[in-house]
Formats: C-alpha cells, structure tokens, sequence
C-alpha cells in the first residue's frame, strides 16, 4: 500500500489515473456481477441459487485476490510502466495481469490436486473482467456500465423464468407388492474439506436408514475400505451378504439379503469398477451392478466402463439393475465448475445415451442426488422389471457425505415372490 501511494504521488511530478483502492474496488465488483452471471444460467431452478452464487462468489474473491497479488508484483517490478501512460500499454498489462493470475490459480490449484487445464478454464471467466476493470479503472466508461445493464435484463429475464423446483420423479411410492424388491444405491464418500464422507463411526446409523427403508439389495460407493465394509454387512445381520471390488478407499460393493453371489470381475478400472450381485431363480439371472465413474476430467474413463457394461451383462434371457455414481449429470447442460468435472461434456452425455440400451433411468429430471443440486446417482432398469416406486431420500445423508440414497422398487412377478418372501 505504501508504496502505491509513493509512486502515485513521485512519478516525476504526475498523479495516477487511479488509486489501488479504486482498482480494487472496480475489480472486486467486477468478480461479483460475472459470478451473478454465471450462478444464474448454471443453475436448473430457483431453489439452487443460493448455494451456486454462494460457490461463484467465492470463486470470484479467489480471482480478485489473486489479481491483487499479481499488481502488487507488477508494482514492484515495474513501478513507473504500470502507473505511467508512457509506460506499458494497457492492452500489455490486461495480458500480463491475466497471465501471471492465472499461474497463481494454476499452481494453487494443483496444490489440492485440482486438474490444470480444467483450473484455467473455469477461472478465466472471473479472471479477465476483474483484470478489466483493475486496469481500467474509471476508464472504464459510460459503454461498460450500458453493457452491464443489457447484462441485469437478460438476467432478470432468466430468473423470472426459472421454475421453482425439480418435479419429483414420475414413480411415487404406492402400496407394497410382495413380487417388489428395493435396491438402494448410496454414494459413501464425500467431496473435498467440507464432506470427507462416512466413517466407522457411521455405521449404525447407515444400518438404520437402510432397515428403515426395507431394503433388499444395496448398492454402495466409495466404501472406505474392507474392514468397513464388514463391520457394515455384521451391524445389517445374518441375513446380508455381499462384497466389494479391490479399489481402496473408493470401492463399490453390493450387499444383499436375498441371497446371490458377489464378484468384481473389471479391476483394471480406476475406483474398483463395478460389483455385480447375480442371483439365479427359476425365472432367470438377476443382476444388480454398483458402478463408481471415474471423477473429473476422466470421460474416456466413465465411457471404457459403460462399455463394458454394454459387453459383459446386456443379455435378453437376463434382468439387470445398473446403480451408482457415474459422475455424469445429463440433467444440466453446463455450469461454470464444468471444466473441473469433466474433460468433455457432450462425451459423457454420449455415455450415458449409450448405458440407455440397458432400459430406463427412472430418476431423470427428478431431484438432485448430491450437494450443489448434482443428479450424479442413476439406477438403470431393465425393461423387463417393471418400476414401482423412485425416490431420492434427500436429508438421509449420514457423517459428512456430500450424496443421498437413492431408493428403487423394481417388480419380479413370481420370482420376486420367491426370492423376496419377506
């Protein structure tokens, strides 16, 4: 701060166009309209705006800090060209800012492991107005503040169109059937500092969601590890069983109390790949699969296991439930962390048109299934199985999970009967 006030008062006797607070000023309200922007066309309805523009907002102040620390440097480096008109142009120091912020991001970013390209894409839209107006400052003109105001229009014209919630799904929960068994497919894990996910200490109170939904087969993942998973299938009772993939801290796994046997047959995939339950009847083979897609800029990834899916279980003589987190959500078409979560939007909605051979997602266009209003949980079912009943079980979330059970009925007519009794 001191010395800005000393370059802008000695520089051979001439004053700078503006002080650092006035830049910074400039700036930061900059960082919050782009980040009004982008939260209002990211988000499907009225109820998701305040966690989005909460996250843009956030991001924004990230941008102008590191804005900030990127003209302090350029002060000290370069203090006469960054105040002078004689000095740099302004075009060279929009480019300069830019470039040396969006290091600072990039290098910040790959320290908690965020990918690269990805970090520069999605920062960028609130890096370049901030750097704007920073080196603008009252420059900026009448012709920004006419732009602005076109922008509030379109945005009040978005808002006033945005409905007030996600419908729920076209499968509501009716009667119970003795012929019905409910799957639950349920994300473990978490999503960074605030929601590291489910732990031992969790337990019992996973036990109780599931036994007070009736379930009869479940879908995990993102199970911590394998002792969890046993201390889980013994707290669940004599009637479970179930196993997992070889996938660390991220496996899937399937449990059941209506028999079957478990495998993991894919272990070159990244999180475990899938664990699929079979269970045989008069009727057929059964078959529930719990799939975990790889996350982030990994769509090829996603892709080779829907792939195998397609290749290994799509049988005609066979009854498939497909579950889990493929970390794809068809239900929104962009949003501005998009180049964090994905490498290639229209790939992965590819994807899952492809997994559509299998049968029907009964939960699209319903509710979101984990935090920020994300639809990443699908439950495919064959068409052979009819669907009685979808349900996202929004607030059963246990520990610091950052996903809810997703909770499916499907009707097995006389096998059904057979295999669930109870």
């Amino acid at each position: 701060m001191e010395i800005n006030s000393e370059v802008s008062l000695n520089l051979n006797g001439r004053r700078s166009n503006d002080s650092w607070w006035v830049r910074a000023v400039l700036g930061i309200t900059a960082g919050v309209f782009v980040a009004t922007v982008l939260a209002v066309f990211s988000v499907r309805t009225t109820d998701e705006l305040g966690s989005w523009w909460g996250l843009a907002i956030l991001l924004s102040v990230i941008s102008w800090g590191a804005v900030a620390v990127a003209w302090q440097g350029g002060v000290y480096l370069f203090a006469k060209a960054m105040f002078l008109d004689s000095g740099f142009p302004s075009c060279i120091r929009f480019v300069a800012i830019s470039l040396v912020s969006l290091l600072i991001l990039s290098a910040a970013g790959i320290l908690v492991k965020l990918p690269l390209s990805g970090t520069v894409i999605t920062f960028a839209p609130f890096v370049l107005p901030v750097v704007f107006f920073w080196v603008a400052g009252r420059n900026a003109g009448l012709k920004s503040c006419l732009f602005a105001g076109a922008i509030l229009l379109v945005i009040c014209t978005r808002l006033f169109t945005l409905p007030p919630g996600i419908v729920a799904s076209a499968y509501p929960f009716t009667g119970v059937q003795d012929d019905d068994v409910s799957v639950m497919s349920w994300n473990l894990g978490g999503g960074g500092p605030f929601f590291p996910g489910s732990d031992e200490a969790d337990i019992d109170e996973i036990t109780g969601v599931v036994r007070r939904h009736g379930v009869h087969v479940l879908c995990l993942q993102e199970v911590s590890s394998t002792k969890f998973l046993n201390k889980l299938i013994a707290a669940l009772g004599a009637d479970w069983k179930g196993g997992g993939s070889p996938g660390g801290d991220k496996s899937t796994a399937v449990l059941s109390r209506i028999g079957g046997d478990v495998e993991s047959p894919l272990d070159s995939m990244n999180y475990g790949g899938p664990t699929v339950l079979r269970i045989k009847s008069h009727r057929g083979l059964l078959q529930f699969v719990s799939c975990h897609g790889s996350p982030g800029r990994e769509s090829g990834q996603r892709r080779k296991m829907v792939e195998w899916v397609l290749h290994d279980l799509r049988d005609l003589k066979n009854k498939t439930v497909i579950a889990g987190d493929f970390n794809i959500d068809t239900s929104r078409g962009w949003t501005f962390i998009a180049p964090l979560l994905s490498d290639s939007l229209s790939f992965d909605r590819a994807t899952w048109r492809a997994l559509g051979i299998m049968g029907e997602d009964p939960g699209f266009g319903a509710q979101a299934t984990a935090s920020m209003g994300r639809r990443s949980t699908w439950m495919v079912v064959d068409s052979k199985m009819p669907i009685t009943g979808y349900r996202v079980l929004q607030g059963e979330e246990v520990g610091q999970m950052d996903h809810s059970p997703v909770l499916l009925r499907v009707g097995l007519g006389k096998a059904g009967r057979n295999i669930a009794g109870d």
